[in-house]
């Protein structure tokens, strides 16, 4: 059996492996962040053939299964398939490796946030795409995903970590972890990265979602681009802003924005992509790069493709529970 797409790619198709899976292992990329059926951002057409389902496609609609939708990372093929999902060619240098690596830095920024910074190997080199995530496997053998929050260019990884209730890593990263920790990493992961595009950028993150934002804006900097660039940053609390953007030479508008009122702000209230909206109605003109809470993106897309985006121009990478 083969895997196809309108770009005419084809690749084979293994028996009970994802669509999604096939295509990483024949070096090609499609699309995805989650791998479990919550985020829908693999989201993708089936055209021709069956597939059968792996796992539950949460993400998917009603409409969007009447509409033919599939999630890659979900379903295998049946039979032969032909589906819409680009390649993204970008990604074809890109190599996942698992590497060792050992804290660097512990900085409490918050109550409940702390930044974590990771340092290879001399010899060990992680290429990436400013916005991909990286698997962080701890002492303990616990897996989580983390989205790293600087550029290629550094020579250590930085993410920034929340704390999670009952959280089985949270538990190692705010009580445990010290200094030299040694841990290993898997990636780099995700397709959330910038593409080369002359509209307007607009980025809307909530919460730790700031971190692949922060990488992007980071690598645009260094690159000295001229792009119009708007960011949306979403908080439930004013001291939830633990970084404040500072690209001197980048065209940028910075809003923050908390989600529910609070005395001591002045700044806007709401919902970060009501607040884009009411400030935009040129949604032809902007390119949208959200990241966060998995009910953030769903809300963000469904009201901006609604008010007329073209939906090849939102992308996303939702977090969700693990």
């Amino acid at each position: 059996m083969f895997i196809k797409n309108l770009e005419n790619l084809q690749f084979k198709a293994e028996k009970e492996q994802s669509i999604l899976d096939c295509a990483l292992s024949s070096g090609h990329a499609f699309e995805y962040s989650c791998k479990n059926g919550q985020c829908g951002v693999c989201k993708t057409t089936l055209l021709e053939g069956e597939v059968i389902e792996l796992l539950p496609q949460i993400a998917l609609t009603d409409t969007d299964k009447q509409q033919n939708k599939i999630l890659s990372c979900c379903c295998a093929a049946k039979t032969d398939i032909l589906i819409d999902a680009e390649d993204l060619s970008a990604l074809k240098d890109i190599e996942v490796k698992t590497l060792p690596a050992r804290i660097n830095k512990i900085e409490k920024k918050t109550e409940h946030i702390i930044e974590i910074e990771l340092r290879l190997p001399p010899t060990a080199q992680l290429n990436f795409l400013e916005g991909q995530y990286i698997d962080v496997i701890a002492p303990n053998g616990i897996r989580r995903s983390y989205s790293i929050a600087n550029s290629r260019r550094k020579q250590v990884i930085t993410l920034f970590i929340k704390k999670v209730n009952q959280g089985k890593l949270s538990e190692y990263w705010f009580y445990q972890a010290k200094e030299n920790d040694l841990l290993r990493l898997e990636g780099p992961k995700g397709t959330f990265f910038f593409r080369e595009n002359r509209k307007q950028l607009v980025f809307l993150a909530t919460g730790t979602g700031i971190a692949p934002v922060k990488s992007i804006l980071d690598n645009l900097s260094e690159l000295n681009s001229t792009l119009d660039i708007a960011l949306y940053w979403g908080n439930r609390e004013p001291e939830d802003f633990f970084w404040q953007p500072d690209y001197a030479n980048l065209n940028l508008m910075y809003k923050p924005v908390l989600s529910i009122q609070n005395k001591a702000w002045t700044g806007d209230v709401g919902y970060i992509q009501n607040i884009f909206l009411n400030e935009n109605k040129a949604l032809n003109k902007v390119q949208i790069y959200a990241c966060g809470s998995l009910e953030m993106i769903s809300s963000a897309k469904n009201l901006l493709i609604e008010e007329g985006l073209d939906e090849k121009h939102f992308h996303s990478d939702a977090f969700v529970s693990s």
